[in-house]
C-alpha cells in the first residue's frame, strides 16, 4: 500500500516537473515523502509538542508545590488542584512520549517499506547501462543502509524543532525565577554552545567521510560474494580478504575519530550544568534580583535538568540530519 502511494506521488511530481519544464531535483525525494506521509508527521509533531510543554512546565509546578507548603494556611483545594495538576501533566508527558516514539518508528516502517519496494520495481527495469552505472552491491547499499537509515529519520526531525523550543522554554523560566540574576548564567551557555561548533563540524566531516568508507566496503563486500565461485576457482580469496580488510580499516579510522569527538561533547554536556548553576546563583547573590529559598533553588535546579537534554542531543541531531541528508 506505501509503496503504490509513494510512487502515484512521485509520478505525479516527475510529470509536473516536465510540464514546468524544471529539472528533478536532489530534494525531491523529501519532497514527495512528506507529501505521502504529511498527515502521520504532523500528528507526531502535535505529540512532540505536548511532551515539550509538559517537560517545560514540570519546574513551574515544583515551585508551586514549594510555595504552597511554605504557607501558614494552606487552602486543601489549592493543594487538591496542584495534585490534579501534576497527574495530569505527568499522564499527557507519558501518553504523548509513548506515542510520539511508536507513531514516528510505526511511519518510519512505511517510509523504509515504501522505499525498498520502489528500489526493487526500479532494479527490475534498469537498462543494461543503467546496470553498469549502478552495481547490485551499490542497490544492496541502499536498501540495507539508506532506507533503513531514513525509516529512522521522523523521531529526529520533531527532536530537531522541540529540542530547541524546550531550550527557549527553559530560560524563560529561568529569567522568572531569577530575574537578571539569570543573564549571567547564559555567558558560560552561550560558551559551551560555541565550544560544540568546531566539534560539530569536524563530526560533519568524519561522518561524511566514514559514511562514504562504509558504502565502499558494503558494496565491495557484496560484489566479492556474488563472484565468489569465481574467486574460489581463481584462489583469490587472501587477495580479497585483504581488500576488504584494507576498506575495514579505513572506516575504522573515520568511525574511531567520530567516537573521539562525541567523547569531547559528552565532557562538555556532563560540566555545562554545575558550571551554569554556579555561575546562576552567585549572580543572584550578588545582584539579589531574585531571594535564594527553598523555592527558586529548586525550580532553578530542575529547569537546568529541563535544559540538559536539549543541550547533549543538539549535537547528535545535527549528525543524524547529516546522515539523513546524505542518505538522500
Amino acid at each position: 500500500h506505501t509503496s503504490q502511494k509513494f510512487a502515484e506521488a512521485w509520478s505525479r511530481h516527475v510529470s509536473d516537473k516536465a510540464r514546468s519544464r524544471r529539472r528533478v531535483g536532489s530534494n525531491s525525494l523529501a519532497l514527495v515523502l512528506c507529501k505521502c506521509f504529511l498527515g502521520e508527521i504532523l500528528l507526531t509533531g502535535f505529540y512532540a509538542f505536548l511532551r515539550t510543554l509538559s517537560v517545560a512546565v514540570a519546574p513551574l509546578l515544583l515551585f508551586a508545590f514549594v510555595w504552597y507548603s511554605n504557607q501558614e494556611e494552606r487552602d486543601v483545594r489549592v493543594g487538591l488542584a496542584l495534585v490534579g495538576c501534576l497527574l495530569l501533566t505527568k499522564l499527557v508527558e507519558s501518553l504523548s512520549q509513548r506515542h510520539w516514539f511508536f507513531d514516528s518508528r510505526r511511519t518510519g516502517m512505511r517510509i523504509r517499506s515504501a522505499l525498498m519496494a520502489v528500489i526493487f520495481r526500479k532494479q527490475l527495469r534498469l537498462s543494461s547501462q543503467g546496470r553498469n552505472n549502478h552495481s547490485t552491491g551499490e542497490i544492496v547499499n541502499y536498501i540495507a543502509v539508506d532506507a533503513y537509515r531514513l525509516g529512522d529519520a521522523i523521531s529526529w526531525l520533531h527532536m530537531g524543532w522541540s529540542s530547541p523550543l524546550q531550550l527557549v522554554f527553559a530560560v524563560a523560566t529561568l529569567f522568572w525565577a531569577l530575574k537578571l540574576g539569570a543573564l549571567p548564567g547564559l555567558v558560560p551557555l552561550v560558551i559551551f554552545g560555541f565550544l560544540n561548533v568546531p566539534f560539530a563540524k569536524m563530526l560533519q566531516g568524519y561522518q561524511a567521510k566514514f559514511m562514504v568508507a562504509q558504502d565502499e566496503r558494503l558494496r565491495s563486500t557484496s560484489e566479492i560474494l556474488n563472484s565468489m565461485k569465481i574467486i574460489k576457482l581463481q584462489s583469490w580469496e587472501d587477495k580479497f580478504r585483504h581488500m576488504i580488510e584494507s576498506f575495514r580499516d579505513r572506516e575504522f579510522k573515520w568511525l574511531r575519530e567520530t567516537q573521539m569527538k562525541k567523547a569531547y561533547g559528552a565532557v562538555m554536556y556532563w560540566m555545562s550544568p554545575t558550571v551554569v548553576s554556579a555561575v546562576m546563583y552567585t549572580a543572584t547573590a550578588i545582584m539579589g534580583s531574585a531571594p535564594l529559598n527553598a523555592s527558586t533553588l529548586f525550580t532553578v535546579l530542575a529547569t537546568l535538568r529541563v535544559m540538559a537534554e536539549p543541550v547533549r542531543f543538539l549535537p547528535e541531531i545535527l549528525t543524524m540530519m547529516i546522515q539523513y541528508k546524505v542518505s538522500l
